[in-house]
């Protein structure tokens, strides 16, 4: 059981990392083996990491999301400058001192912005953020034009390669996969090798199919980054992996002529987060999902809200529906949640509501509502027990 529960945790961390890893080995054999490549192909990507990098801005506005949008925007606006130097200083463009510190730049902006929260793009702290940002590169700029680099290893720099750029990339990397490690999360994962990706390009920037191959495969990791996550946070609940909201309303359109549906709803759940904290309260949820598809392994769940999970049971009717939910009731009351190894184990109850679809109801939201009515009416004087309505 052990190595059954072992291993459903590291599949979906390999899964997750499976297609970033494939890029960027991908990348690395083409750029190794078929290195310098001809002007159309180069020109090609180059006109591939704007669109993508377009792309992936669009979408990021429509969602109104800061985090990626700005790592990209970091990723964009380096790439311009390293090509504008290269244009205008030559060969010798690596050892100017604007080149030095867009190379140290570009990582400590990736790492703040890695640790910068999710907020919504189209806010005051957005405003201000950007304000830093531009006034970050034109103080850079300032400090080029007098000379004065942020390279703090002169003489060692190969490629714009120095030691701080080098040891910002480590941080990003040691910090980005840490984190996809331990939550397993796409965004991680991706922020990892797209870490990669920028250091390979500045490290291989005096290479035109270098620079523009792994920027490109930058830009691409955070799309798909951005795609991933949008659509799991559309169909699945980020917490128990169980289907979401969304999901319920867009499966609802397809529910048979005879269904039921039973709704499950955890008792005190916002004293859970007082009591014991967020972290706490979102273990017992997912404890709690668990023991739900230990027990409806063949039907649809959907967390609907925080503290309820909506079970879709195709051609039951409400008295057999009962009966699976107050299995379910009674399964998470006479169970123990051991929500860490170190602590107490914990008992949590349900309460429960069913109804069946009727002739007259027009949509699956009129047998919710019903179900619904009735467990608040049954909660407001009892918990962990089943009602139908």
């Amino acid at each position: 059981m052990q190595k059954l529960a072992l291993a459903e945790k590291i599949v979906p961390l390999i899964a997750h990392m499976l297609l970033p890893a494939v890029l960027f080995g991908a990348a690395l054999l083409w750029f190794y083996l078929g290195a310098p490549f001809g002007g159309g192909v180069t020109a090609g990507m180059h006109v591939f990491f704007y669109i993508f990098s377009f792309a992936g801005t669009i979408i990021l506005l429509y969602f109104n999301l800061s985090k990626a949008l700005f790592s990209i925007l970091s990723i964009v606006v380096a790439y311009v400058l390293i090509n504008l130097l290269k244009n205008v200083g030559g060969e010798t463009y690596a050892a100017s001192a604007a080149y030095q510190n867009l190379s140290v730049l570009l990582p400590l902006n990736l790492l703040f912005f890695y640790f910068w929260p999710n907020h919504r793009f189209l806010s005051q702290k957005t405003v201000a953020l950007l304000l830093g940002f531009f006034a970050e590169y034109a103080l850079a700029e300032h400090l080029s034009r007098a000379g004065i680099s942020l390279n703090l290893s002169a003489g060692s720099a190969e490629n714009g390669f120095n030691l701080p750029s080098f040891g910002l990339f480590l941080v990003l990397s040691v910090c980005t996969f840490v984190n996809a490690v331990r939550h397993g999360d796409i965004w991680n994962y991706n922020a990892f090798f797209a870490g990669l990706f920028c250091g390979c390009g500045l490290y291989y920037s005096a290479s035109p199919s270098g620079l523009t191959i792994f920027f490109l495969g930058a830009v691409l990791c955070l799309l798909l980054s951005i795609t991933q996550n949008i659509y799991l946070e559309t169909y699945y609940d980020p917490l128990t992996g169980l289907f979401s909201r969304n999901s319920f309303i867009i499966h609802a359109k397809k529910f048979p002529v005879k269904y039921s549906l039973g709704i499950v709803s955890i008792d005190d759940y916002d004293k859970l987060a007082a009591n014991f904290g967020k972290p706490v309260q979102n273990a017992l949820i997912k404890l709690i999902t668990a023991k739900l598809l230990e027990l409806e392994k063949e039907d649809s769940i959907y967390r609907y809200s925080p503290d309820e999970f909506v079970i879709f049971y195709k051609n039951l009717d409400k008295n057999e529906t009962f009966e699976r939910i107050e299995t379910v009731r009674r399964a998470v009351a006479s169970a123990l949640f051991e929500y860490s190894p170190r602590k107490k184990a914990l008992k949590l109850t349900i309460s429960g509501a069913v109804s069946e679809k009727k002739r007259q109801d027009l949509t699956a939201f009129e047998v919710l509502v019903r179900a619904r009515k009735v467990l608040q009416k049954t909660r407001s004087f009892s918990h962990n027990v089943t009602s139908k309505a």
